[in-house]
């Protein structure tokens, strides 16, 4: 090696290894679960008109809805169900219900599904849910021509352990 080379090569070393932390560093931000972006964000802020003119409706049809999620069970299938009930308080019945839900700690990781009518105005399904905290469960209820759309958070449990363990002390 040539007298002199020596900090050349530390510089290209030392900014070769900020290259590879720096793609380190994206790989573990890109792949972390609990980061999450608003899918379609800029189609969603163009249409915001439509959004405001959604919830003008929502609250002109007088619609409400409860969401629960069932207790958590070892199966790692777990049941949301919706309640729908039209202005004058009575069950929705004969809606198509469409649902996403997503576990707040880990936001990236989405679940969506149809509901099935259940019951008068209880629509349900059964996803893969076993994180317990709160959930964001939205809903998009189509009845006719009309159109119901909104979010409420929720809180999953899990199921109490068997009785049979010991008592601690």
């Amino acid at each position: 090696m040539k007298a002199g080379m020596g900090w050349p090569i530390g510089v290209a070393t030392i900014l070769a290894c900020t290259v590879v932390a720096n793609v380190v560093v994206m790989r573990i931000a890109n792949d972390d679960p609990s980061f999450s972006v608003e899918p379609d964000y800029y189609r969603k802020a163009v249409n915001f008109d439509a959004t405001m003119a959604q919830e003008r409706q929502n609250l002109s049809l007088g619609w409400g809805f409860d969401a629960a999620i069932d207790s958590i069970g070892t199966s790692g299938r777990t049941r949301l169900a919706v309640r729908l009930r039209d202005a004058s308080q009575s069950p929705l019945i004969g809606a198509r219900v469409a649902v996403m839900a997503r576990f707040n700690a880990r936001a990236n990781d989405t679940l969506t599904a149809l509901l099935t009518e259940e019951g008068p105005g209880v629509y349900a399904a059964t996803l893969p849910i076993t994180h317990s905290g709160e959930w964001e469960v939205r809903v998009d209820a189509t009845h006719g021509s009309q159109r119901f759309s909104t979010s409420a958070r929720v809180t999953a449990v899990h199921a109490l352990a068997a009785a049979t363990e010991p008592a601690r002390r």
